[in-house]
């Protein structure tokens, strides 16, 4: 069943309106201009659109791992944004309901509040369930539902103090129309009758690692190039390369050290002459000569695969994308790139 009513029904700016306008005029501006449906065309989005609302609060990704949450984040609400602050966290904006409070490295990606998620009219329209309803839009509803129920509740720990406040306007986080003493009251009335049982189970949780995203991801779906979200991965194949040489370099360092302290073993009458360490000398120092060269090679082959790799998933792309879209390119026209419309 569906909640009966609003989470909250304090409104911003007041009970008393200055405009007298429609409850679809007033909620409409706070839309976006377009959004990106899943076949990566552009739309127009509107609440009475299923696809914008689900791309909008649900976490589809992060509820197929619902069972492995424990290992990237604890249980418990977000840290305030001064807190935030203080680890020395910059504070990145996401429209991405998937990336919502995680992190990696210095930066935490936090989705900034929609200003229909503050009317209680929208929510009594677009996310209350009224007892004709279907069992499918039912269904929908209630997803939805506890996906923002579960938002908002990460916004009333991340903005726990005025300092908070403050920061969140700064940062874009909130709309410059609400005031302190809107979120002061905002805030009793959602955490009032808040249960946990009423949002998505991601929202039991707060901050989450990228880091450890990533390998749930590549090892537990499959996804070994890609993880959960490459934005913390690296930009080019140069940094790629880069990167793994210097732990080569690294590797290659201490193997030095090794080799020396052995060398000096050998001087030594105690040791010269003693065939145990005489033969993980010898071997050492071959698997010196000949690891870095293999290693080496592993690395370059390794960069290769991705670039063909990635090469293939683009042609793939670019192929059904052009589809899709309803064109045929020819690129070898004489007077360059052209393009004509598809036969469909």
């Amino acid at each position: 069943m569906g909640d009966e009513k609003s989470p909250f029904h304090v409104t911003v700016g007041g009970p008393d309106q200055s405009e007298d306008i429609s409850l679809r005029e007033r909620l409409a501006v706070h839309l976006p201009s377009t959004f990106r449906t899943k076949n990566d065309h552009l739309s127009t989005p509107s609440f009475e659109d299923p696809e914008f609302l689900r791309r909008e609060l649900l976490v589809p990704r992060l509820d197929d791992i619902q069972d492995h949450l424990w290992l990237v984040g604890r249980p418990m609400p977000p840290r305030p944004l001064h807190y935030q602050v203080i680890l020395s966290r910059d504070i990145v904006i996401t429209e991405s309901m998937d990336l919502h409070l995680v992190w990696a490295d210095k930066r935490i990606f936090i989705k900034p509040v929609p200003g229909y998620l503050l009317d209680p009219e929208f929510w009594s329209t677009h996310l209350m369930c009224p007892e004709n309803m279907d069992i499918q839009q039912r269904q929908y509803r209630e997803e939805l539902a506890k996906a923002a129920r579960g938002f908002l509740f990460t916004y009333t720990a991340l903005i726990a103090y005025e300092s908070d406040f403050r920061i969140a306007l700064e940062s874009g986080l909130i709309s410059h129309k609400i005031t302190w003493d809107y979120w002061r009251k905002f805030c009793r009335q959602f955490v009032q009758d808040f249960q946990y049982s009423s949002v998505n189970p991601r929202f039991w949780y707060g901050e989450l690692r990228l880091s450890r995203l990533n390998s749930i991801y590549r090892w537990r779906k499959g996804l070994l190039w890609r993880g959960y979200s490459k934005i913390a991965s690296h930009m080019s194949y140069g940094d790629l390369l880069r990167d793994n040489f210097h732990l080569l370099a690294a590797i290659l360092g201490y193997v030095v050290i090794v080799l020396t302290a052995m060398q000096v073993g050998l001087a030594t009458e105690r040791l010269a002459t003693n065939v145990p360490f005489q033969d993980v000398s010898y071997g050492t120092a071959v698997l010196a000569m000949i690891v870095p060269l293999i290693v080496g090679v592993a690395i370059f082959a390794i960069v290769l695969f991705i670039v063909v790799y990635n090469w293939l998933v683009t042609k793939t792309y670019e192929k059904r994308r052009f589809k899709e879209m309803g064109v045929l390119p020819d690129w070898g026209g004489d007077t360059g790139a052209r393009g004509g419309r598809m036969n469909l």
